[in-house]
């Protein structure tokens, strides 16, 4: 998906997987042809994913494994994360090892539908990966029409806080912090950022006063723990008001970090927190068709409590 020529073998039983969103697509597709994963299963997390992801050992992102490591794994394709910076000299790195080596889109959220059909076709899924590329384009579907309906004058103004003192966030144009632009919300960091893994965007309390958004969406719960606390962060309108909304973190960070198709869930649950009238959301109901379709997984009223927080 870089648009580079790779030979891969026509049939391919172990794949590793060098970052953690292409990783968490191949759960969803192909968790028995994985050697590992790159992330950590915490046993919260763990209670939240299919078993046969949870008996995968940790192998440890590419720029945490050692090549001697890797060629021990026998493995027949390298996965990497379609990304300017570290991701594109771990490409060139694999390849050079001998290992064929493919790059996978995992941002913006559009290309996910591409990403899951392009991994089926590589694996020869194709019917599996095209049940998950169309229910993640149906049910954006749905919330782009919902969306396209909200006059200006009714559109919230969000402010993304992306950090533990919040004082990082991500310009509107930014694919981490797009969440807010596709659930509907006129994200108030109307600035423009090169896209990389580790973008952001400083701003002051100061200025955050003066823009004043309706809404602060916190990354995690942690930070929206400590906006509302803080006796600087008080004078926002959002944080008086009670409009200090965190994503759900389990068994991955909803929104991003790692970048996931839990974005599904957490783009719609935002939307239905901006617009509750215009966007329908039954947090249970959607969580587990979400569950069913993507891990095969049957939750409990325990694991839904657990998603919530």
């Amino acid at each position: 998906m870089a648009g580079r020529h790779v030979q891969v073998p026509e049939q391919i039983r172990r794949i590793y997987v060098a970052f953690d969103p292409p990783a968490i697509f191949l759960t969803s597709l192909a968790p028995d042809l994985m050697v590992g994963v790159p992330f950590d299963r915490p046993p919260a997390a763990a209670r939240l994913l299919p078993p046969e992801v949870n008996r995968l050992p940790i192998v440890r992102g590419a720029t945490r494994t050692d090549p001697e490591t890797l060629l021990t794994l026998g493995v027949d394709l390298v996965v990497v994360w379609n990304m300017r910076g570290p991701p594109d000299a771990v490409a060139d790195r694999m390849t050079a090892m001998g290992l064929p080596t493919v790059m996978v889109d995992a941002a913006p959220f559009a290309s996910y539908p591409a990403a899951f059909r392009f991994l089926g076709r590589l694996l020869h899924r194709e019917a599996r990966a095209e049940t998950l590329a169309v229910a993640l384009e149906a049910a954006m579907a749905r919330l782009q029409a919902s969306v396209q309906a909200i006059p200006p004058a009714e559109q919230r103004r969000v402010y993304y806080a992306d950090s533990a003192d919040g004082l990082k966030s991500q310009c509107a144009s930014a694919f981490r912090g797009e969440v807010v632009r596709l659930a509907g919300g006129f994200n108030v960091m109307q600035c423009d950022t090169p896209d990389s893994m580790a973008a952001n965007v400083s701003v002051s309390l100061e200025r955050l006063l003066l823009l004043d958004p309706d809404v602060i969406v916190a990354r995690t719960p942690a930070i929206a723990r400590f906006l509302c606390a803080d006796p600087g962060w008080r004078h926002l309108r959002a944080v008086r008001t009670g409009q200090v909304l965190a994503f759900p973190v389990l068994p991955f960070n909803w929104a991003e970090r790692p970048h996931s198709q839990f974005k599904l869930l957490a783009v719609q649950w935002l939307a239905h927190r901006l617009y509750p009238d215009r966007f329908p959301f039954d947090f249970d109901q959607a969580t587990r068709a979400f569950y069913r379709v993507f891990f095969g997984m049957e939750l409990s009223d325990d694991d839904l409590a657990r998603l919530r927080g």
